[in-house]
């Protein structure tokens, strides 16, 4: 679908899978913007009827596509489809905007012809919004612009795949994404923020990464909230890590021959490493040379993943289990250490 003179100019995009308690709170907070109403259309993706939702997104216009309980996210192909406005920004229903999100969306892109792609920062709230006083999840300190430019010559940053977590902080032109679509499986084409930003890497488009926070993003108990591991958790883990191999199988093919080919391998090693310490029987299994990949790629990009991951894997070699259970009781002393609440008075 092309963008039309009349159409709204954003289509905000928010997924609900699995879990209907933020649906509303997402949707109004997406509703209460600056913007004026009719530069922003809401497309709602879910997998659940409900008679208290369902009425409350009709009365406020809400597009709503509803699929069978338990079926896999929409992918970039379909909203694509769906969706009317030149811009898309994304919204997890567990997540919020803030009055002035799509506003600024609007601006950054109105201001550059040539972006493509739009990262702004995040506050981690509590479940009940409280803020946190410190998180571990990344977060852009400063400004950082790669202009459009030819992809395999372009300079990018050697952390340029760490600018984009959190997929409800990420804002797309359709324009420079549209090309990619035949290469993309059903599968592989799922809505994830390191398909998002690799692919705007490749395609040479225009990025910002902007620490304006303007999205809150809630870290609570769920499955979707990957910091919380236990071993009731493996099954998400293993899903999760094997939709993020398959975008990077795809996008290292597009990547081939332009500068952003090593930072997809190192991330693509990364995502083996994880999800082999948790499948039985692994269809990938680190080897020696791939160790040493490893722990090289890991120091030059001061990831220090193979700090954990490298004994645990030797561990895992002697006992599985022993190996996932000291990963656990890391994840959760990190937690413990990484998380500091906000003051509740």
């Amino acid at each position: 679908m092309q963008f039309m003179p009349g159409s709204p100019r954003i289509s905000v995009i928010l997924l609900a899978y699995r879990r209907k308690k933020y649906l509303k709170g997402g949707v109004a907070s997406a509703l209460n913007q600056t913007l004026p109403r009719d530069r922003f259309e809401i497309l709602v993706y879910k997998d659940f009827e409900d008679p208290e939702i369902d009425p409350y997104l009709a009365a406020n216009g809400i597009r709503v596509f509803t699929s069978p309980p338990g079926s896999p996210p929409r992918t970039l192909r379909t909203v694509l489809e769906d969706a009317q406005g030149e811009i898309l920004s994304f919204l997890d229903d567990d997540d919020l905007f803030t009055p002035d999100k799509l506003a600024f969306v609007d601006r950054v892109f109105a201001e550059d012809p040539t972006l493509g792609y739009f990262h702004n920062g995040f506050l981690v709230v509590e479940e009940d919004g409280k803020p946190f006083d410190r998180s571990p999840f990344p977060q852009v300190g400063e400004r950082v612009h790669i202009p459009a430019g030819d992809s395999r010559t372009r300079r990018i940053p050697p952390n340029a795949l760490r600018l984009g977590y959190n997929t409800s902080s990420v804002s797309i032109r359709r324009g420079w994404v549209t090309p990619f679509l035949p290469s993309f499986e059903p599968r592989e084409a799922e809505l994830s923020d390191v398909m998002f930003l690799a692919c705007a890497l490749v395609s040479g488009c225009g990025i910002l990464a902007d620490p304006t926070k303007l999205t809150h993003y809630r870290y609570h108990d769920s499955w979707s909230n990957i910091l919380h591991y236990t071993f009731d958790s493996i099954g998400p883990i293993v899903e999760f890590d094997t939709v993020n191999i398959a975008a990077l199988n795809l996008i290292d093919k597009l990547a081939a021959g332009t500068t952003v080919a090593p930072l997809v391998a190192d991330d693509l090693a990364y995502v083996r490493f994880h999800r082999s310490l948790f499948v039985d029987r692994a269809d990938w299994s680190p080897r020696l040379p791939d160790f040493v990949r490893f722990f090289f790629h890991g120091l030059s990009r001061r990831d220090f993943a193979a700090v954990y991951l490298i004994p645990l894997h030797v561990l895992s070699r002697i006992s599985p289990y022993g190996a996932r259970s000291a990963y656990f009781r890391l994840a959760g002393r990190y937690r413990a250490h990484a998380f500091r609440p906000g003051d509740r008075n």
